[in-house]
């Protein structure tokens, strides 16, 4: 993805003009530019660390003519991935994680699998992603080959270990979505 490409998905993900999209990914470069310029490190949670690292002289040699050369010593940004993003980019499922940790069963794992496959479809589609994907307990029961109290009995526990939250849940209003930082529980 080059610059021009990125600006694109900032400008179709968040609804802004690309001009708007174009001077918020400049300004972002800029300030991290800058921070580094200073030594400072540039944490973004979820994603990364940049700081800047200072490699020593050290001795080289010339790959034409193969004589020995000093390189002098200078200054680089490093990027450190972040834990998430490592899992991300590793194919390493969060809920999986809930599973390995004993935060969640299996019947749980699956209902929090169909919440969040539902809600990354209507990101897909959309779908204003502040407002929250509503996923009806019933449809979960439906698609999952459980009984209604069983899928409203997960959802709940889901909601009580804050995995999932609820606008409105009772035995009534059969709505949940997912939590959006579900990250700060594994």
């Amino acid at each position: 993805m080059n610059k021009k490409e990125l600006v694109q998905a900032i400008s179709h993900r968040s609804k802004i003009s690309k001009d708007q999209a174009a001077k918020v990914l400049n300004e972002i470069t800029s300030r991290i530019t800058e921070a580094l310029a200073k030594s400072d490190e540039v944490k973004i949670n979820d994603f990364g660390t940049f700081q800047l690292t200072e490699k020593k002289e050290r001795k080289g040699r010339n790959p034409q003519t193969g004589e020995p050369i000093t390189i002098a010593a200078s200054k680089a940004p490093q990027f450190k991935a972040a834990k998430v993003l490592k899992d991300i980019l590793n194919e390493k499922s969060f809920i999986e994680k809930f599973v390995s940790t004993g935060k969640l069963n299996e019947e749980e794992a699956s209902v929090l699998t169909y919440v969040f496959e539902e809600s990354r479809k209507a990101k897909e589609a959309g779908e204003d992603a502040k407002e929250g994907k509503l996923v009806e307990v019933k449809a979960i029961a439906e698609t999952l080959g459980m009984e209604y109290p069983e899928a409203e009995m997960i959802a709940s526990r889901l909601i009580g270990k804050k995995i999932l939250n609820t606008k409105v849940f009772t035995s009534q209003i059969d709505e949940v979505f997912l939590r959006g930082n579900y990250r700060k529980y594994l």
